[in-house]
């Protein structure tokens, strides 16, 4: 299925069979190809954090207003983006790492770095707050266009608690949480929306 016909038919499921299992195989593997999504200066900032514990999930379902599919679903991931990831340590442990594989010589390994360091150095905490928001949006993206693909149903949930959820999973200020997507086996369609003709979204080199 194309990307096109996968967001053409994509809607957000709010009721799954609790009874379905997504294999652990699987679900790296979807991971693993989220992964690869773009990323600023590829510091790798996403992280996955997969909520499989039943006792775990009751306790976050009032954190999250009710919403029935945070227990319900096959899988519960939490989507977040790691502060260390603008750390000077770990922009050079990847520049090196690609250099190692071949994929660019020991200049632009190094200007690539130095480009990436300079870049965050100067970020305030909001700034730095935003670009790893883009990052983790953009792997949650993938991640639901993957699931969607693989035949699973999904839900992108904003809608909780956040210091609730952070305190109940010992989440530690090291991490910004962006948002929570459930994915398993729908059990009811999710309702049609409408959206904007696209003119109404489209502008040309000025917004009015």
């Amino acid at each position: 299925m194309s990307v096109k016909n996968i967001l053409d038919k994509r809607r957000s499921v709010r009721h799954y069979d609790p009874s379905y299992k997504i294999s652990q195989e699987i679900l790296v593997s979807l991971i693993e190809s989220a992964s690869k999504s773009p990323n600023g200066n590829n510091i790798q900032a996403t992280r996955y954090l997969v909520i499989d514990d039943p006792n775990l999930r009751d306790l976050l379902l009032p954190i999250a207003f009710n919403q029935h599919q945070v227990a319900e679903a096959s899988t519960l991931i939490v989507m977040l983006g790691d502060y260390q990831a603008f750390d000077k340590d770990n922009i050079i442990k990847i520049h090196e790492e690609g250099f190692q594989a071949g994929f660019f010589n020991e200049s632009l390994r190094d200007h690539l770095a130095n480009a990436a360091i300079s870049y965050y150095a100067n970020k305030s905490a909001e700034e730095l707050k935003l670009e790893l928001t883009r990052d983790v949006s953009l792997a949650s993206m993938s991640l639901i266009l993957l699931a969607n693909e693989a035949g699973f149903e999904t839900i992108t949930m904003s809608g909780y608690d956040s210091k609730q959820l952070k305190a109940t999973l010992n989440i530690s200020e090291r991490y910004l949480d962006v948002l929570l997507i459930a994915i398993g086996k729908g059990t009811t369609a999710g309702h049609k929306t409408v959206r904007h003709d696209v003119n109404k979204v489209l502008y040309k080199n000025k917004i009015l």
